[in-house]
């Protein structure tokens, strides 16, 4: 999906060196959960995946698991 958006996306493995050597745990994973409005994609809401996302069942504590786990991934890719 990264060829068709406006503005390439972001380099998730300098999140760390844009944040003085700290990879951003909290920051991302609010991202992950809530999106940011970023105007060049158009909404926040994920348009390609919603529906995908949408389809699996509400469970709060799965939730937080998974985005805890997405933020380890992100943070083993960082650049030393």
């Amino acid at each position: 999906m990264a060829t068709t958006l406006k503005t390439p996306p972001t380099d998730l493995t300098t999140l760390a060196k844009k944040n003085g050597g700290k990879f951003p745990y909290e920051y991302v994973a609010g991202v992950v959960r809530f999106g940011k409005p970023i105007s060049a994609h158009g909404s926040s809401d994920m348009p390609v995946w919603g529906p995908i996302f949408s389809m699996v069942d509400y469970n709060e504590i799965a939730i937080r698991q998974r985005i805890r786990n997405l933020c380890e991934y992100l943070a083993s890719l960082q650049e030393k």
